[in-house]
């Protein structure tokens, strides 16, 4: 089934609010509710190309106020996601933005920053003066921006991820959890669908396994942010030889794992000296696997029929812990918000407001193509200016797979930006899942590291037999799941493998993606292969691609043989010559 099975709305009625959705945090971004649909969503990072953005989302929000324009839309009121703690960083806006995303999340400032928001809800006498400070900045830059200002009103951390997850399709017995490092005093919630505003249970900052991860991600050498590289360097490593450490950091007696001290930077590197970076990721993976899995047992319990988990916050970008959760006893499937992290929270925060406006939720996804699109003038100006030889040809998907099937590298933008991390057809580049070769090619042109997966894309319908299958009615369309390959993937496909058998699918329904899930279907005729590799369509450190122009630039520079502008195709005049 489609991811939601519905088309959103393109326009609300006179008589109905538009809510514009505003996160200035980390992975900064805004988004749109009009109709009961997000209707636009878009991260600052995209147009500012500075990865995970942190600060007011200026750019997007252009694009945002420029898409309402377009369709008659009126911002009636705004949902500015964080209740408490943002004060010092809106204040201090230039600072906040100018400093890198990457930051150490031991670090003193990071630390100040964090207990600040973490202890501001017991501080009874001064949190509302905080909420009232740190509104102004916003209020100010929203007025510029808009040359009015419509009823403003905050979302907590929390209650933003939760509502995001509601986006995410299922029924009033759906359990909804939400899980990151730390927002507002908490780091996660469980709620029932049928009464998403009562917390049935909280986690407090303690109980946060993606804070944990964050440090040792930083102690390995890599950044923060770069937890993905983590888990992929753990499919190389021997679990066993650190397991016992990462036990030893936290108490889980009922069931919910919570540190016996606060983090220090010391005791984490201390935890890792003298290890393989590789046993300690596979031993950090296995501990957070198995924390979760023991989290949400204690939590949910027994329930009496099963039930269907709804998911929100930075934890659940790890895919092999979404993929535990779907194989756990009463869960009937797993469903992942597709901007699982922060940059979620303005879209959360927009159908929480939508929510108390009209009484009513907001209507699941139907896709995620939720950003910026650009008119055919500017790929034909982006085209013209590439000094490549270009082409407008009548089917560009059976031109593609042609090219594919041939063994070229294929770049496609197209539409509108996907929401959250994943390319999922519209900004991405793909191979052959059964060339090796060009899985090292690659990772060369985009500096990708050779232990992180390729993820493939299967068109609804073909995957029957490639995995195992998973609880029904767990979401495969937005790579936000694991799954255990079987030999026809793994055989017949090896480079949409990872080295530990498993592999993150992209299931692309007709319904969705109607022209990537055509390129799925020409190259299947081809080849008989069920899959293309889909990677983001950036160079690393990069944000995926934007704007038509910047698609060009990442072609040439990464060399690889055609892209696709929308209908336009570009083409190398060596390209496998």
């Amino acid at each position: 089934m489609p991811f939601g099975g519905k088309q959103r709305k393109a326009m609300a009625s006179d008589r109905e609010p538009v809510v514009l959705g505003v996160w200035d945090g980390h992975e900064a971004g805004v988004a749109l509710v009009a109709g009961g649909h997000l209707v636009f969503a878009l991260s600052e990072e995209r147009p500012s190309r500075r990865k995970r953005h942190s600060g007011f989302p200026h750019l997007a929000l252009v694009r945002a106020l420029a898409y309402a324009d377009a369709r008659g839309l009126v911002v009636t009121d705004v949902a500015v996601a964080g209740r408490r703690g943002r004060a010092p960083l809106r204040l201090l806006e230039s600072w906040y933005s100018a400093s890198s995303p990457h930051r150490d999340p031991l670090s003193w400032p990071s630390r100040v920053v964090a207990g600040w928001e973490n202890r501001l809800g017991s501080l009874v006498a001064l949190r509302d003066i905080e909420t009232l400070a740190g509104l102004a900045p916003v209020a100010w830059r929203l007025k510029s921006a808009l040359g009015r200002l419509p009823t403003m009103r905050t979302v907590a951390h929390h209650d933003a991820h939760a509502f995001a997850a509601l986006l995410c399709p299922g029924d009033s017995e759906s359990r909804v959890l939400t899980w990151d490092a730390y927002g507002e005093g908490l780091s996660g919630t469980l709620r029932s669908a049928a009464d998403p505003d009562r917390i049935l249970r909280c986690l407090g900052v303690e109980s946060s396994p993606a804070a944990l991860y964050g440090a040792v991600t930083v102690a390995l050498g890599f950044r923060e942010g770069d937890e993905g590289k983590v888990m992929g360097l753990a499919a190389r490593g021997e679990p066993d030889r650190v397991l016992g450490r990462f036990r030893a950091l936290m108490d889980g007696a009922d069931g919910i794992p919570s540190l016996r001290r606060p983090l220090s930077r010391g005791d984490i590197d201390a935890l890792v000296a003298g290890t393989a970076s590789q046993d300690v990721a596979a031993g950090l993976q296995a501990f957070t696997e198995e924390s979760v899995v023991s989290a949400v047992r204690a939590m949910i319990g027994t329930p009496a029929r099963p039930v269907r988990l709804r998911l929100a916050g930075g934890l659940f970008a790890n895919i092999r812990v979404n993929q535990a959760l779907a194989t756990l006893p009463g869960i009937e499937g797993v469903r992942v918000f597709p901007a699982m992290g922060d940059g979620g929270l303005a879209a959360g925060a927009a159908a929480w407001v939508w929510r108390r406006l009209t009484g009513t939720g907001v209507e699941p996804l139907g896709d995620v193509f939720l950003g910026t699109g650009f008119d055919r003038e500017a790929l034909v100006r982006a085209a013209e200016a590439s000094g490549l030889p270009f082409k407008r040809v009548a089917d560009p998907g059976v031109a593609a797979a042609d090219w594919l099937a041939r063994g070229a590298v294929v770049a496609r933008y197209c539409g509108r930006d996907e929401f959250g991390p994943r390319a999922l057809g519209n900004r991405s580049i793909l191979f052959s899942p059964r060339r090796p070769e060009l899985a090292e090619r690659v990772n060369a042109a985009l500096e990708r590291d050779d232990f992180m997966p390729f993820g493939p894309a299967v068109e609804a319908g073909a995957s029957v037999g490639l995995w195992r299958p998973l609880s029904e009615g767990t979401d495969l369309q937005t790579m936000t799941v694991a799954v255990d390959a079987l030999p026809a993937l793994a055989d017949g496909c090896p480079v949409a493998v990872h080295r530990d058998g498993t592999s993150r699918p992209q299931v692309v329904a007709s319904e969705v993606a109607p022209g990537f899930a055509g390129i799925l279907r020409a190259f299947r005729e081809r080849t008989g292969l069920p899959a293309l590799i889909n990677t983001s369509f950036n160079l690393h450190g990069e944000p995926i691609v934007h704007t038509p122009a910047q698609a060009v630039q990442t072609f040439r520079q990464a060399g690889f043989e055609v892209l696709y502008l929308d209908d336009l195709e570009i083409r190398r005049p060596d390209a496998l010559a």
